[in-house]
């Protein structure tokens, strides 16, 4: 599968997840699940297990994700979320139920007959934190408004191992820009461009090209990177055990790039949740969700935010 086509299909799984979690009619404040971030004194280990002191005293948001693509569109899964931060770090613990880990992806694999490498059908599990970095963030990729989101995108295979998610960000058009970007019907029948490029660095995963000569029958696709710069600004850890995945996120309050969303405890902030089992399978996505810290906005968070 060339870039073009790779591109192409991820951003229609995605686009699938996340336009299934717009709230009627325009999502508000007052109709979003309200995620509260608790003041924690030490950071929680990242480690995908939710034993540490600091989740204990951060409540968790029960979630319904559903599934918003045929087959089976609309069958739930549970799943919670809670959040916690220091003076300098926020940290999420994501739970979802699922009952097999995925833990591979695409793998090159020796067809005898043709004498050469195929993409395998695997496919790993994954899951995305989206929050609003700039304009309005309808927790809808098909919306048809300008807008940026701050997307963290965990991958059981492809960043899991080195303890990190993809910091990238999805950025919407309603007119075609200057640059390179993939043209989708908006939900009023407007065309809207979305590109999704990864921030800057580099990245924590690593492609490489089937080999041309036998060297076993299964050769990894995709091989573990170390991260830099802003690309290296989420890190990421998950465990499966007793059909639930368990998820650590971990990122600066404040990383000093423009391509991160800035989280400041005296504001509110929009955000939405997607969990994909074996990536692929157009999987499961929560609705809007509001994320405020602890001794903040107590009465609910404004309008104009």
């Amino acid at each position: 599968m060339n870039s073009y086509k790779r591109f192409y299909h991820d951003i229609c799984y995605l686009i699938a997840i996340f336009s299934g979690v717009l709230l009627p009619a325009g999502p508000t404040f007052a109709q979003a699940n309200q995620l509260v971030a608790t003041k924690i004194a030490s950071s929680p280990n990242l480690d995908g297990v939710a034993g540490d002191a600091a989740w204990r005293s951060a409540q968790p948001l029960k979630l319904d994700v559903r599934r918003v693509m045929p087959p089976n569109k609309g069958v739930k899964t549970e799943a919670s979320i809670r959040a916690a931060y220091t003076a300098t770090h926020i940290y999420f613990l994501l739970s979802w139920k699922d009952p097999a880990a995925d833990l591979s992806h695409k793998t090159w694999t020796w067809n005898t007959a043709s004498g050469k490498y195929e993409e395998g059908k695997d496919r790993e599990d994954m899951a995305a934190l989206a929050f609003g970095l700039s304009g309005t963030f309808s927790a809808d990729m098909l919306s048809p408004v300008e807008a940026v989101w701050d997307v963290w995108h965990w991958k059981a295979f492809r960043t899991n191992p080195q303890g990190y998610a993809m910091d990238k960000t999805h950025r919407y058009f309603t007119q075609q820009p200057a640059i390179k970007a993939n043209k989708h019907a908006a939900n009023d029948g407007s065309d809207i461009w979305i590109v999704r490029p990864e921030d800057s660095g580099d990245s924590v995963e690593r492609k490489q090209d089937a080999p041309t000569r036998h060297g076993g029958d299964q050769v990894p696709q995709y091989l573990p990177g170390s991260p830099s710069g802003s690309a290296a600004d989420v890190g990421a850890k998950g465990k499966w055990a007793d059909g639930q995945w368990t998820l650590e996120f971990a990122r600066r309050l404040d990383t000093g790039a423009a391509d991160d969303t800035t989280f400041a405890p005296e504001r509110c902030y929009r955000m939405a949740v997607a969990t994909f089992d074996r990536t692929g399978d157009m999987d499961k996505a929560s609705q809007l969700i509001v994320l405020r810290f602890d001794g903040a906005n107590a009465v609910g968070c404004p309008a104009s935010e």
